[in-house]
């Protein structure tokens, strides 16, 4: 018997059947609003209203149903339909039958509807809650804005709104009834509260394990890529992977359409193709360059790469990037890569370092990849050691055709540098030579016949743009002995702290050149105008006030927290001090409260203490709308 005793105590209690009205109401409402997440955010046109539809009968009839006994029938047709649901978790995944980037959140939606009909407990209810907010998480990976934000209070509008209702019915309340003025004052004081400590304190910045799934892979595999045009490259197919070159003589128009969005805790340089021949005007790779590829599974962790970190570092960050429109299946991401998922079969790496799909991507696609973070510094670039030896390949340092007057331009900018032993100082030197005197446009005029676009750019026009001063860059350095390769991709585009995200367009398409260090490797150096010479990732201001500033254009934020940020651990001190303050003007207003309050009678006093002992002794307390003659009827029942 006792052994009976301890087994019954350790078993949950009893949950009670759910007779409120509005408290289901509220968590189909919360199931709706997470469906319209998935539709808006994971675009998923098909299983997202099927599923609220059929949840919506599910609800009705579960409800209707609550007081009677299960049937056998009913439990075996909803096993038999969750299988069902599995199975087509399945096929979805492989072949993407209605929107394979969430299969996931198909699987969910759809058991929450079945599982539906069989709803008559608040426990149970309350599950069908927590999987709503499991989907609203899976839309969040899909949220590349502020207006997700309104999705999640409306879920915790639900989630609020199904628990008063419940316990209101529990208290035995007459109708469904908040208190308006606690109510508010609650939800404001919230609000307050949260939108301070989200104003004042700095966002957190956390070292990955590694890259973020985002979805399963699709049965995807190489057979030939074809490539249309992007910017900058002009691709031709071929079944090796990559055949493309840069050609100074063409540069076609870029728009300010939106290319990708990229959650990252970094803003970088978006890496995608590399070039190391350079010919009569026209980047290409070379032959044996051109050969060397590796093919790796969807995930490619950094076991597989063999990629060891060069150099100080300062971490990792992830990178989630997800493809607005189609173009091609050069994977961008910020180099160099730690490691990489993409959603299909096969990913294929060169021997630049560069990866490719397997076919182009399609709009929406969405893949996430973790990279090192070095620490470049003039000071850490100075000490070259020879941990890591210049490439044998002679190709970096084949300048192709200079003419004799740009390699004595090259060695007048190096005046006074040793290239083998000061070679930052020599490669910023020319980076910021090639910034101050010549002037980026678009608008440049092709190289007459028989003139080298070089030559042309550097003695005739003196302005161009990107490839240019990258070309230019690039091949000087050669001429000097430097190790130099150039690199087209994105520049990092425009970046919200608030958000941890970047939007990439058309017009942020750009070349920069990657010169080589003994001990740190392939180092991106920028010597187009406007842009830093030294092209080094950084970890961006954390503060989320910072990025709050440009979207409240009418007040001058952004310099003073970024001034603040940048005083380091003393930036949170006007932080700190700001919450003591609001702690003890809270403090005092308490302590002088029942100093100010109104007066009351002796007798008055004396009732409430009376009215809290009955309350007591009938083991039952008012509810908020119900009346004291309601209420004493009630009680006197018990």
């Amino acid at each position: 018997m006792a052994a009976a005793g301890v087994r019954r105590r350790r078993l949950l209690p009893a949950s009670p059947v759910e007779d409120s009205g509005p408290a289901r109401a509220f968590a189909l409402a919360a199931f709706g609003v997470a469906c319209l997440a998935i539709t808006l955010y994971g675009q998923a046109f098909v299983v997202p209203p099927l599923a609220f539809a059929l949840a919506l009968a599910g609800h009705r009839f579960s409800h209707l149903q609550r007081h009677r006994r299960r049937p056998r029938k009913l439990q075996v047709l909803i096993a038999g339909m969750m299988f069902l649901v599995l199975g087509y978790f399945l096929f979805d995944s492989i072949l993407g039958l209605f929107g394979a980037n969430l299969p996931q959140a198909n699987l969910v939606m759809l058991l929450v509807a079945v599982t539906s009909f069989d709803l008559t407990t608040r426990r149970n209810l309350y599950s069908s809650l927590w999987m709503s907010l499991a989907l609203v998480y899976l839309a969040a990976v899909f949220a590349w804005d502020l207006q997700f934000g309104l999705l999640v209070v409306l879920w915790l509008t639900c989630l609020a709104g199904f628990w008063a209702a419940s316990n209101l019915r529990r208290l035995g309340a007459p109708r469904f009834e908040l208190p308006r003025r606690p109510v508010a004052i609650a939800l404001l004081a919230g609000l307050l509260a949260g939108g301070g400590l989200f104003w004042l304190l700095p966002q957190p910045s956390a070292s990955p394990s590694g890259p973020l799934v985002i979805s399963l892979p699709s049965s995807v595999q190489f057979s030939g890529l074809e490539q249309p045009a992007i910017p900058l490259v002009q691709f031709a197919t071929d079944p090796s992977g990559k055949s493309g070159n840069v050609d100074l003589r063409f540069r076609g128009r870029l728009g300010n359409a939106i290319v990708m969005y990229i959650r990252t805790g970094a803003p970088a340089y978006w890496r995608g193709l590399t070039f190391d021949q350079y010919r009569a005007g026209t980047w290409v790779v070379s032959g044996s360059a051109a050969r060397r590829f590796r093919t790796f599974h969807a995930y490619v962790d950094s076991h597989d790469l063999g990629n060891t970190a060069q150099g100080p570092q300062l971490g990792d960050f992830v990178q989630t990037i997800r493809v607005v429109r189609a173009m091609p299946g050069v994977i961008y991401a910020a180099g160099p890569v730690e490691s990489l998922y993409y959603p299909a079969t096969e990913v294929r790496e060169d021997g630049f370092g560069d990866f490719y799909a397997p076919a182009p991507h399609r709009a929406g696609t969405t893949y996430s990849a973790v990279s090192h973070l070095p620490d470049y510094t003039p000071s850490s670039l100075r000490l070259l050691t020879l941990e890591l030896p210049a490439p044998a390949d002679g190709t970096y340092l084949d300048p192709g055709n200079l003419s004799p007057r740009a390699r004595t331009l090259a060695r007048s900018y190096l005046d006074g540098y040793n290239p083998a032993s000061e070679r930052f100082d020599a490669v910023i030197a020319l980076a910021r030579h090639l910034q101050r005197d010549y002037r980026y446009t678009l608008a440049t005029p092709p190289a007459p016949a028989g003139i080298d676009p070089v030559d042309y750019f550097l003695f005739d026009t003196r302005y161009g743009y990107c490839e240019m001063f990258a070309t230019a860059a690039a091949l000087m350095l050669r001429s000097q002995g430097i190790p130099t390769r150039l690199v087209t991709g994105y520049a990092p585009g425009e970046y919200n702290s608030t958000l941890d995200q970047t939007i990439v367009r058309e017009s942020d398409a750009h070349a920069w050149i990657e010169v080589f260090f003994p001990g740190h490797g392939w180092v991106p150096v920028d010597p187009t105008p406007s842009f830093p010479a030294l092209a080094a990732t950084r970890f961006p201001d954390r503060w989320a006030a910072s990025g709050l500033a440009h979207l409240i254009p009418h007040l001058a934020l952004g310099a003073p927290t970024a001034a603040l940020a940048g005083l380091g651990a003393a930036a949170l001190l006007p932080g700190l001090l700001a919450l003591v303050a609001i702690v003890a003007l809270g403090l005092l207003w308490l302590r002088r409260r029942p100093r100010t309050a109104r007066a009351r009678s002796p007798g008055e006093s004396e009732l409430i203490r009376l009215y809290d002992r009955l309350q007591r002794r009938l083991g039952r307390r008012r509810a908020p709308p119900e009346t004291p003659n309601e209420y004493l009827p009630r009680g006197c029942r018990r």
